[in-house]
């Protein structure tokens, strides 16, 4: 189903840029204001500069960050600090990583992927998207005629042929074989490695075996929605006779990634609550008893501890639960029954019984705390965090009332959910390591 083809990307000449590890970045939207400061001193070239500028004073509808992305994009491609391939080619992107003191290799592949809407089932989002995220990426897009980073997506691959490929085509096991293209440690110790491939026959023979796949998007929605947008804009400039003709616009550069890779990893995302008026730790617990088995572990509880008493029968639907201001407590909430759900958790909400995340916002805080569930995205009341640590600290500080720790959504939990065309709540996943952006960039108007 998913329709994929090499193209020439644009990476950055090695003969200008000694060491990419300082031109590289994570994505654009896990980058803070003051980690975005921190890219530009890094490195005149960093990816940085196109992907998310700075507003200046004076900007106006001519000279604003988009338009000085543009100038420079133009500027790095003139001067060959981004060299175009000779020719067309897909890239292996392999990162090696360790989490939990267990070492992984997560291995997939960079290709443009004809765009779908999603009803066509070609390929399938499972997270909301809000509007103004999209108009920044719009803007963007408008001004550069780039894709500057890949959309995320995993596919079904039981059979592990695709894996296997992908192995091979890499040299096979670490230290044997073929010499990346890129090789680099991030600075969050995660080693990056990509091999341009263009040998025709291999590039075909991966094609074919991508053609009845669906594709699941993990992370890239606003960039994926936004790249339907500009293809539509595109499509409407047209004239009626080739309207219907593909061209560079109907595709998006991918990362495409085997749902059954064991570097597939996922950590969870922890909730931060505040503003919850005339909090009452025993009137909370009393509503949370209608549905949960809730379990005290007292006040002293380090992280890996609470990680573990979270990680035994998780698929019983577990959360923990630290209660701020009088309190200050873990609790562990096991779901009774998700037979219990079903009054609460109805409509569109009827798919997040299966999931953690479903069951703690649309139960815990929509019931019990009186944050509505379908207003979540906009609500001032939650924060999302990584650290279990930094998440108690906030809350004995005041700063927040309640923390709530999760184990982490499964890949097989995303496809179903995606596949019956519902949902997730924000921040269900987090997929870890994030992609490095400026490993390969695609220019729209010359993928042949």
């Amino acid at each position: 189903m998913a329709t994929i083809l090499p193209f020439k990307g644009l990476r950055y000449n090695s003969e200008k840029i000694k060491d990419i590890s300082k031109v590289i970045t994570p994505p654009y939207d896990v980058i803070s204001e003051k980690e975005r400061d921190d890219y530009y001193e890094l490195h005149p070239d960093n990816i940085i500069r196109l992907i998310l500028g700075k507003d200046l004073s004076g900007d106006d509808q001519s000279n604003n960050k988009y338009t000085r992305s543009s100038e420079i994009f133009d500027t790095w491609r003139k001067e060959e600090i981004l060299k175009e391939e000779t020719e067309p080619a897909i890239y292996i992107y392999a990162q090696e990583f360790t989490l939990s003191d267990k070492k992984y290799v997560r291995r997939g592949f960079i290709s443009l992927v004809k765009l779908e809407d999603f009803q066509t089932g070609k390929i399938y989002p499972h997270e909301h998207t809000l509007a103004k995220p999209k108009e920044d990426r719009m803007n963007l897009m408008k001004a550069c005629n780039a894709n500057l980073s890949q959309v995320f997506t995993f596919f079904e691959d039981k059979d592990a042929e695709i894996s296997s490929s992908l192995h091979k085509m890499s040299g096979g096991d670490q230290g044997i074989g073929v010499t990346p293209d890129v090789d680099f440690t991030d600075i969050y110790g995660v080693k990056n490695s990509l091999w341009a491939i263009k040998d025709k026959a291999v590039i075909e023979k991966l094609t074919l075996q991508m053609k009845d796949r669906a594709l699941y998007i993990a992370d890239g929605h606003h960039r994926y929605e936004t790249a339907l947008f500009y293809r539509d804009l595109v499509k409407s400039g047209k004239t009626e006779q080739n309207s219907n003709e593909d061209s560079p616009s109907d595709y998006i550069m991918m990362m495409c990634v085997s749902m059954e890779d064991p570097g597939l990893q996922i950590l969870p995302t922890h909730r931060l609550v505040r503003n919850v008026k005339d909090l009452d730790p025993e009137k909370i617990k009393s509503s949370l008893s209608e549905v949960f088995d809730i379990n005290e572990l007292g006040s002293d509880c380090d992280a890996g501890a609470l990680t573990q008493k979270l990680s035994e029968d998780a698929y019983k639907h577990k959360i923990a639960m630290y209660i701020g201001e009088s309190d200050k407590k873990f609790y562990i909430l096991t779901l009774r029954d998700e037979k219990l759900l079903d009054p609460i958790l109805t409509g569109e909400y009827s798919e997040w019984k299966s999931i953690d995340t479903g069951i703690l916002h649309g139960v815990i805080f929509d019931r019990a705390l009186g944050i509505q569930a379908k207003n979540i995205s906009k609500s001032e009341n939650v924060k999302y965090n990584q650290g279990v640590e930094d998440s108690v600290t906030k809350v004995n500080e005041g700063e927040y009332q309640i923390a709530f720790f999760l184990n982490p959504t499964k890949i097989g939990q995303i496809k179903d959910i995606a596949t019956k065309r519902h949902k997730m709540p924000p921040k269900a996943t987090y997929f870890y390591p994030k992609l490095m952006t400026g490993m390969v960039i695609r220019h729209i108007s010359s993928d042949a």
